[in-house]
């Protein structure tokens, strides 16, 4: 038996594309119900590329939901939406502060209309603030889309959606205690900043670097920040990871490919130098002969896949992981944790209800 301590607990979800879903799908998780409220056109996902089952967008963060579609832009929509919150014991929004005061969902509205109900509310500057976010535009503002950036100081951004799975994750968290806190008596307002995920989650030590007057040092790529020689170097047949960067593993791997005994800071302050020592020794060998000398050596080290490949190995590894397959074919996402050898059972992600109320 899994945990399910939201049991009896309706969340309805006002939400689209990623951090909103992920956060109602986690509390469906441990034992909520969820229902989904979409407009006419559906949740912006449903659109997104797929496969004969629909949307992997959709399907990946939606499951064991209910949904409904309503009309918020009508009267009729919106006593809908009234009705259904006054019964609920949580709401979950990523709608934009100027949707949420249209809608008479702003904090102090919401507040003095459904004084009972649990309220997250995910925007990407806080609720004083109506600009537009995405999660790109997170990394970027952060800081993270610089400390992520390339050798030559070109920015990056990460081609996953960080800041909104980490959103997701404390949006359903904080909801998930404010619910089960039994000192609380009435409703609670939880705003939560993309931005300030972003800081907490993606910046991390470098916020406190820079808070506390240091200097971050350069973009570095693909090559550790914080340890070296530490990084992705090529292969003759690909590439591997290998975590070089702490003195007994370089130790161990200079006396392979011929580098100079070095301190910590040594290393640090050359980088380039001692990360061309471990590239000239990889390029002469293949991913297997790498990873065996890592192995002997006890060094931490991985293979760089291709997700088909990546997949494969990782469901190998233990049984029922990453995705489980419906009759039809279908494949469910599966919560990456066992308790006391059991698996949380998703079902699959609604099929859109095409009538509007």
């Amino acid at each position: 038996m899994t945990p399910q301590p939201l049991r009896g607990k309706t969340v309805v979800e006002l939400s689209q594309f990623i951090a909103g879903p992920t956060a109602a799908q986690m509390l469906s998780d441990f034992g909520a119900t969820i229902l989904k409220i979409e407009p006419s056109k559906g949740d912006g996902t449903r659109a997104l590329p797929g496969s004969r089952y629909g949307s992997v967008f959709f399907r990946c963060f939606n499951t064991g939901k209910t949904s409904q579609v309503i009309d918020l832009g009508s009267p009729e929509g919106q006593e809908e939406l009234a009705r259904l919150l006054a019964s609920a014991d949580a709401l979950v929004c990523n709608a934009a502060p100027r949707a949420l005061d249209k809608l008479k969902l702003d904090p102090a509205s919401v507040k003095e209309r459904f004084p009972h109900l649990v309220v997250t509310l995910v925007s990407g500057f806080g609720q004083q603030d109506d600009r537009a976010c995405m999660d790109t535009i997170a990394q970027c503002e952060s800081g993270f889309a610089w400390l992520n950036g390339n050798e030559d100081g070109t920015p990056r951004v990460s081609t996953s959606w960080p800041v909104d799975f980490y959103s997701g994750h404390y949006a359903a968290m904080s909801t998930a205690m404010a619910l089960l806190d039994p000192a609380r008596k009435d409703g609670m307002i939880i705003d939560l900043s993309m931005m300030e995920v972003a800081a907490s989650m993606l910046l991390g030590p470098a916020a406190l670097m820079v808070a506390e007057g240091g200097e971050l040092a350069a973009p570095s790529g693909n090559r550790d920040r914080a340890s070296s020689p530490s990084g992705i170097y090529p292969c003759r047949d690909g590439h591997v990871y290998i975590f070089a960067g702490l003195d007994q593993y370089w130790q161990a791997l200079r006396n392979e490919c011929g580098g100079p005994a070095a301190t910590f800071t040594e290393r640090m302050e050359q980088m380039s130098r001692f990360n061309s020592y471990v590239a000239d020794w990889t390029r002469q060998r293949s991913k297997t002969e790498v990873m065996a000398v890592m192995a002997r050596l006890r060094i931490p080290a991985g293979v760089v896949r291709h997700p088909d490949d990546a997949l494969s190995m990782i469901m190998s590894l233990r049984p029922d992981s990453v995705l489980r397959a419906e009759p039809d074919g279908q494949q469910v996402p599966v919560y990456p944790a066992l308790f006391d050898g059991q698996r949380i059972q998703r079902e699959v992600a609604p099929a859109f209800p095409n009538t509007p109320r």
